[in-house]
């Protein structure tokens, strides 16, 4: 199965919902189960729907369509920007390795997500400190 095909968009839709049935990610697309059926034996998805997913839970429309670069949007990483790795996170990685590929997805988006939150942390926390910045008096 190749990584664009509709399945794998499924697959990721599924991902970005956290769910393992198609009847769960019909109800997360606010869509019929037999709506999701007619996509699978059409082999199309409602591109707009996608653009929709992308823009109200902060995902990659690439990602999303293709499986290709980071999951969310706005993320980022070069293999040369990255340090050697410690034995920790081997360890990790040969760990990652030995979990099915549902389990794998789970934990690559929980990742993300953390990520994620961490990074608006750090917005918020920047935003908060300029704004007691400028109402400090002069």
């Amino acid at each position: 199965m190749q990584k664009k095909s509709l399945d794998a968009v499924l697959e990721r839709l599924m991902t970005v919902f956290a769910v393992d049935s198609d009847s769960e990610l019909a109800r997360k697309l606010d869509v019929n189960r037999q709506t999701l059926g007619s996509w699978r034996s059409r082999q199309s998805i409602p591109y707009a729907l996608c653009v929709s997913v992308s823009e109200a839970e902060g995902v990659s429309l690439d990602w999303l369509l293709t499986g290709e670069g980071t999951m969310l949007r706005g993320v980022s990483v070069a293999a040369t920007d990255l340090p050697a790795t410690t034995s920790q996170e081997d360890a990790i990685l040969a760990l990652f390795r030995s979990l099915e590929e549902t389990d794998r997805r789970e934990i690559q988006s929980a990742a993300e997500e953390k990520k994620r939150i961490r990074d608006i942390e750090q917005r918020l926390k920047d935003l908060t400190e300029a704004l007691a910045a400028t109402k400090r008096p002069a």
